[in-house]
């Protein structure tokens, strides 16, 4: 199970200020939209609509319309104030972990060439965010023509272009540094 930052009752009113979801839209949700900068597993996302419900936050609609039994949730005034609170309090100092560069950063302990694969790989997975990113945007515009305004959900894609293009570009020119000191020490 992911670790619970407290955020994701954030995360759910958020997303049901926007429309009456069930927890599997949610999570699907997540999964297309916000998966480059937030995740939230079902073992998140379940006890805390549970959480929201017990607070007043949010409500179970009484029916279950989809056959599959599954309970479709809607914000309250409640949780639009809680929502409201949150969003005015600074955010966290974001923490990022990435192990490749724990690996670049003991790289004298390992081969040139397990580096410079590790980093290929690297640049390519970064690259193929950037297309999905870039998607995203495409995809937002295309709501924006149809009356849906998606500014806020651009903005987000955008941010992943920018962040994904840095770094796969420092995945290339940490390449280079390493190819060329291969050379130097030969």
């Amino acid at each position: 199970m992911k670790e619970n930052t407290g955020k994701s009752r954030y995360v759910i009113l958020g997303m049901l200020s926007r429309m009456p979801l069930t927890g599997y839209n949610m999570k699907k949700w997540i999964e297309n939209e916000y998966s480059h900068f937030w995740q939230e597993s079902y073992g998140q996302i379940y006890p805390t609509l549970k959480k929201l419900v017990a607070e007043g936050l949010a409500v179970p609609s009484d029916e279950q319309g989809n056959g599959r039994g599954q309970i479709t949730y809607s914000i309250t005034d409640a949780g639009r104030k809680e929502l409201a609170l949150w969003l005015r309090k600074e955010p966290e100092i974001e923490k990022l972990r990435y192990e490749i560069l724990l690996k670049v950063s003991f790289g004298e302990n390992a081969e040139p060439n397990v580096l410079l694969g590790h980093l290929d790989n690297f640049a390519k997975r970064n690259e193929n965010m950037i297309r999905d990113m870039k998607e995203y945007m495409q995809y937002f515009e295309r709501l924006k023509e149809e009356g849906m305004d998606c500014t806020y959900s651009h903005l987000t894609a955008l941010c992943g272009v920018y962040i994904y293009t840095s770094m796969r570009d420092w995945a290339e020119e940490a390449k280079s540094i390493i190819s060329q000191r291969e050379v130097e020490t030969k």
